[in-house]
């Protein structure tokens, strides 16, 4: 972990800065203000079990059956995780963009059960001449039942920019954790905290999302 930072403070500080300046979602912050990374910054806010990073929730849709709810949760996945689209249909165009890895790898029915891959760009900043971003890869496990949704995501991965052309896979684990990403003071450290920050910001954006989707 030291060893990618120092590597990267380098070549990543112009665009950290350019992206503490524009605020979270790459969109510009009123001038003068400061993005509030509070609750980025709080203990647990990226949850771990078993030593893996796993955010876990629950979606409710009060009254509705197994099935009804499967069906809006399925077409929401088939359009969030088409491959190669330049945007989703329920977010924001600097949120995202699909790589050609994406899919819904199962969707079953009867079990209630869909899975999907995520591989997208995932963007920290962005103006007319200058994208700052990774490549973010996971695995999203959706259990519908009666009256609600089991959100699970897992397996998180980044391709970190080393310069030059050059990437790394870095897993969550490593990046994005309140032992990797915290300093001592229990502050965000400089590097990995894009990371964090962008990765929370999803998983809130796709729970509400499928909230959206089978609430509407």
């Amino acid at each position: 972990m030291k060893k990618i930072i120092i590597a990267l403070f380098a070549v990543a500080l112009p665009f950290v800065m350019q992206a503490q300046s524009e605020g979270l979602f790459g969109r510009k912050t009123p001038k003068g203000a400061k993005a509030d990374l509070s609750a980025y910054a709080a203990k647990g806010a990226v949850p771990e079990e078993n030593g893996k990073v796993v955010f876990k929730d629950v979606i409710m849709a009060s009254g509705q059956t197994k099935s009804d709810i499967f069906t809006k949760v399925a077409q929401w996945a088939s359009l969030r995780y088409e491959p190669n689209s330049a945007m989703g249909v329920y977010t924001d165009a600097n949120f995202f963009k699909n790589l050609e890895y994406a899919k819904v790898k199962t969707a079953d029915k009867q079990n209630g059960t869909i899975q999907c891959q995520g591989a997208e760009e995932m963007v920290f900043s962005s103006k007319p001449l200058a994208k700052n971003y990774t490549q973010a890869f996971y695995l999203l496990d959706l259990k519908v039942e009666d009256g609600k949704v089991e959100f699970n995501l897992h397996t998180i991965s980044y391709n970190v920019d080393m310069g030059e052309g050059k990437f790394t896979r870095v897993n969550a684990e490593e990046w994005i954790t309140d032992k990797e990403s915290l300093n001592k003071k229990g502050q965000l450290m400089r590097i990995p905290r894009n990371y964090r920050v962008k990765t929370i910001d999803l998983v809130t954006e796709l729970k509400k999302e499928i909230s959206e989707a089978i609430n509407q």
